[in-house]
């Protein structure tokens, strides 16, 4: 099964172990660059298959949705979580930064500016390389820990955010889809919501409604198949 803590095992392994290379060295084993050091921990914790290509920031960004989700506040981060700093679709290169938190205000990064992988904190200089505010040019993601057994609902995370239908929707009474119908969301309708959920095969987002009871909408199936996009 997938790990955060494996992932995170094998980043600390390379604190000041490797150098900092954008080049054809990037691949390792002595040289590594911030993206290649990010995949080859994915791998590491089982979120990536051992032969998986080594990418770049640009095709990090194409991973949310499969095996990362995104974290829409950066109140939310937590260990195991990973930033990537640019502006998706101009990234790549010089442009494009990414690593994996420790802690809330705590990164591990190969970077340039220390040629090499460090940990970098509030006393440390984080603010060098992150401001700590999500926006277009700084997102935070989660590795996806693939769940086989549907049988029973539960909680994933708390979330405030919005999602947009892009198909019809039907609103359920629990997470489930023989469970009641309730309403129906049109496509182009805007949900906020406050939790996700995971059960019957899918994940959920979660509000309350006017009724003043939890209420539930599928927005993928758990093969990443979504009708609801997130902006």
């Amino acid at each position: 099964m997938a790990s955060v803590e494996k992932m995170i095992s094998y980043a600390i392994s390379k604190w000041h172990k490797v150098g900092y290379s954008m080049g054809p060295k990037r691949l390792g084993p002595n040289f590594l660059d911030c993206s290649s050091f990010v995949y080859y921990a994915l791998i590491a914790g089982g979120f990536l298959a051992k032969n998986h290509p080594i990418g770049n920031t640009e095709t990090l960004f194409k991973l949310n949705g499969t095996v990362l989700e995104e974290v829409y506040d950066y109140k939310n981060v937590r260990r195991g979580d990973i930033f990537i700093r640019g502006y998706e679709g101009y990234s790549s290169g010089a442009y494009g930064h990414t690593g994996i938190f420790l802690e809330k205000d705590k990164i591990i990064h190969c970077n340039a500016s220390n040629n090499t992988v460090t940990i970098n904190g509030c006393d440390s200089y984080i603010s060098s390389f992150l401001r700590r505010k999500r926006s277009a040019n700084e997102r935070y993601f989660r590795p996806v820990i693939r769940v086989t057994n549907f049988s029973k609902a539960f909680k994933v995370k708390d979330e405030k955010w919005r999602g947009i239908c892009q198909a019809d929707c039907n609103v359920r009474a629990k997470p489930s889809t023989s469970s009641q119908i309730v309403a129906l969301y049109k496509k182009g309708d805007v949900i906020y919501y406050d939790e996700v959920w995971e059960g019957g095969g899918y994940r959920w987002i979660s509000y309350i409604g006017y009724s003043g009871k939890r209420r539930f909408v599928a927005y993928r199936d758990m093969n990443f198949n979504s009708w609801i996009s997130f902006k």
